[in-house]
């Protein structure tokens, strides 16, 4: 199966009517998910695969050879309400495998599931807590205007994207309950900004 980790998809995702837009996984120089870049008329922005992206991983050839066999590939498809909601929504993995079915002829299989875990140092997993915390407590008290609210949201969802895969070995059960906590406050203070910026009180 083809990953695509929430960091990569959620530039992607996150243009203006995501959902009902088409998206293109492709093989050719490495393994993408491509779209339209609404910002740059004639381009695309590009999720690139775990393992397959030539500027950043060594064996991208390699790694997208053992995922799909032939030299180039193409479909379009389009993502489920669910899919697209675990993805934005919970930060999900989005796998991707794709299918020559006989009697239905090339689809692509798409499932869902928690972000892999990805282990650092207790030093590095406590100082993104105390980031976690100062997103929550200082950050997002200190906006003025719905504008700021609106980019301190899409900031803290690029954040979450990352942070909530992070664990250590040596974290010990108090850390554990300060990084739930600290990622609760986040994730209240994301559900009070509005589409418009403005405040949601509860």
């Amino acid at each position: 199966m083809i990953r695509f980790a929430s960091t990569q998809l959620r530039p992607v995702l996150s243009q203006q009517g995501g959902m009902q837009r088409p998206l293109i996984p492709e093989k050719n120089l490495g393994i993408y998910i491509r779209v339209p870049d609404d910002k740059n008329p004639g381009e695309w922005l590009k999720a690139w695969a775990v393992g397959c992206n030539p500027s950043t991983d060594e064996n991208w050839s390699e790694n997208a050879d053992a995922l799909i066999a032939e030299e180039e590939y193409s479909f379009k498809t389009f993502m489920a309400q669910s899919t697209f909601d675990a993805v934005l929504n919970e930060h999900h993995d989005l796998f991707m495998t794709p299918v020559n079915n006989h009697s239905s002829g090339m689809t692509v299989k798409r499932e869902t599931h928690p972000p892999q875990k990805v282990y650092v140092s207790v030093d590095e997993f406590r100082n993104q807590i105390q980031w976690l915390h100062d997103l929550s407590l200082r950050h997002f008290h200190a906006c003025v205007g719905n504008a700021e609210r609106l980019r301190w949201r899409l900031q803290a969802l690029y954040v979450l994207d990352q942070v909530i895969r992070l664990d250590s070995t040596r974290a010990k059960p108090v850390d554990r309950k300060l990084f739930d906590n600290a990622l609760c406050r986040v994730r209240d203070c994301i559900r009070q900004v509005m589409l418009d910026g403005s405040v949601r009180y509860t």
